[in-house]
């Protein structure tokens, strides 16, 4: 079996970036060093693998077999170095780090402020980055290591996703007062078909999940407006003539807006922490998941 020479952490660094690029000045750019400097490494790379790992003709930059197949593995390794780097920080406590979250847009507004400021009430000197992601790139940024909690609606996708229930909630239907269907309490799926609505776009989880109600009904539902924008959404709700379909936690009564239960049938769903199948639960996200948790176990119906 041939011995290859010690594969340093910078050149997996280095070959990722132009992976993610298939650009040498940008790759270089993003990593703060000279195009030269990138070359060299990526070409001492590619000695010791023994084969090449870009294709460099034609004036373009691909993958070749090998680099598609070394990637998946030179990625491994490096979020396996951060993650072992993590393990020994938190020798420390939560003193220190930083703490990368995806939630789902529903929980925004009205959930992740109070969470995230009793958060850093209890540990100021953890950095949080909060992304506005659906669920499905939740899920796919777990697995790469890129954030290391999510907050979103189930089920999941990816086996390797580990789901922990939180909240279960009806999807309730928002007007302003003076909409024809304002003075009800419940409406059924059939009524809802005989006004124009705003909904998420297709992308969502929470959308095809509405469009199966409407199919299960056998109406054809007249769908005004689409969005990704839940703000949007209670806006619009506000404004105009559009009723809005949004699940329970979105929503706010005002004097302006009501909400209408969904009934015939009802529907539900499920709100659940997301944890990395395969890697290190940091203590910084194992302390927010308890936040959460005891937040979200305090949420009462609207109804």
């Amino acid at each position: 079996m041939r011995i290859r020479p010690a594969i340093k952490y910078r050149q997996l660094q280095y070959f990722l970036a132009i992976a993610e690029t298939l650009h040498f000045s940008k790759a270089a750019e993003s990593l703060f060093v000279t195009q030269p400097t990138l070359s060299h490494q990526l070409s001492e790379l590619e000695a010791q693998i023994g084969m090449p790992l870009f294709d460099r003709t034609g004036g373009t930059v691909r993958l070749t077999q090998a680099g598609k197949i070394f990637r998946e593995y030179a990625a491994r390794s490096i979020n396996a170095i951060e993650e072992g780097c993590i393990a020994l920080s938190e020798l420390e406590g939560l003193e220190r780090g930083d703490l990368r979250l995806g939630v789902t847009q529903s929980f925004i507004k009205r959930l992740m402020p109070p969470i995230i400021s009793e958060f850093r009430l209890k540990y100021p000197a953890i950095q949080l980055q909060v992304l506005d992601l659906a669920a499905g790139s939740i899920e796919r940024q777990l697995a790469e290591g890129t954030i290391h909690l999510g907050i979103a609606f189930v089920p999941a996708m990816m086996e390797d996703t580990k789901v922990e229930t939180i909240l279960k909630e009806r999807l309730v239907v928002l007007v302003r007062r003076d909409h024809p269907l304002a003075e009800k309490l419940e409406v059924t799926w059939s009524e809802l078909g005989e006004h124009p609505l705003v909904l998420l776009d297709r992308n969502y989880f929470t959308r095809q999940m509405i469009d199966n109600y409407f199919r299960g009904a056998g109406i054809q539902h007249r769908v005004a407006c689409e969005t990704n924008t839940i703000e949007l959404m209670v806006s619009l709700a506000t404004t105009t003539d559009l009723a809005a379909i949004l699940p329970e936690s979105a929503v706010q009564i005002t004097n302006e807006v009501t909400a209408l239960a969904i009934i015939d049938p009802i529907p539900l769903r499920t709100s659940a922490i997301m944890w990395p199948g395969h890697r290190h639960r940091t203590l910084s996200a194992i302390a927010f998941a308890e936040i959460v948790r005891e937040r979200f176990a305090s949420i009462e119906s609207i109804f």
